[in-house]
């Protein structure tokens, strides 16, 4: 795991842990490896019923990486983008979620070649520019609320996180946009009521 994905995790979990006291009080956060039982997973598979599927979630944040790394780009001339880590495969979900067939993906990382001609990425000088490109994005796909992991920047490298109560979560720093989808089923998951543990087989 790289150290921009793992601190999407922490940063996410922040949140996930907010809503675990809010689904199931206090008892899965005093063991943390307790399986969810049968009437918390009832209630988390509601909550997955009502959110896009993992298809459509998947797409809209591919989409706005995508939008974000052109805008970026459109400021600065020469800068080109890339994914990398292309093997991830998504896994199953935290608990409340852990119980249902939900499944949660961190995108491959795009990154940036070129830029600023001292440290790479994107200049200081449109950082502003490009941080309030992200927010509109992510608020887009309900991540408003900021990273409540500490952002120390420094000249040069930047940072903004945004995170949704729907476990989505678009980070933007000087060289590198990391996403996540949060927890989602599947379209064919959707049409059943099933809560289940996941199994191996991965989105197509």
């Amino acid at each position: 795991m790289t150290p921009q994905v793992s601190r999407i995790s922490i940063a996410a979990a922040a949140l996930t842990l907010a809503m675990i006291a809010t689904i199931t009080g206090c008892d899965s956060l005093d063991n943390p490896y307790k399986k969810t039982g049968p009437a918390e997973t009832a209630q988390a598979q509601q909550v997955l019923l009502s959110r896009p599927t993992f298809e459509d979630t998947h797409a809209r944040v591919t989409k706005a990486v995508e939008d974000l790394a052109a805008y970026a780009s459109s400021l600065v001339p020469g800068m080109t983008w890339h994914w990398t880590d292309k093997d991830r495969q998504p896994s199953a979900c935290a608990a409340p979620y852990d119980q249902t067939a939900g499944r949660d993906f961190s995108l491959p990382n795009y990154v940036t070649e070129g830029g600023d001609p001292t440290h790479g990425g994107i200049p200081d000088a449109v950082w502003p520019q490009v941080r309030e490109k992200a927010r509109q994005l992510a608020a887009d796909l309900g991540a408003t609320q900021t990273d409540p992991v500490p952002v120390t920047e420094t000249p040069g490298n930047r940072e903004a996180r945004f995170i949704g109560d729907n476990g989505t979560v678009l980070w933007l720093s000087t060289r590198v946009i990391s996403s996540e989808t949060g927890c989602r089923l599947l379209a064919a998951d959707k049409t059943s009521t099933s809560t289940v543990a996941p199994t191996t087989q991965q989105p197509k």
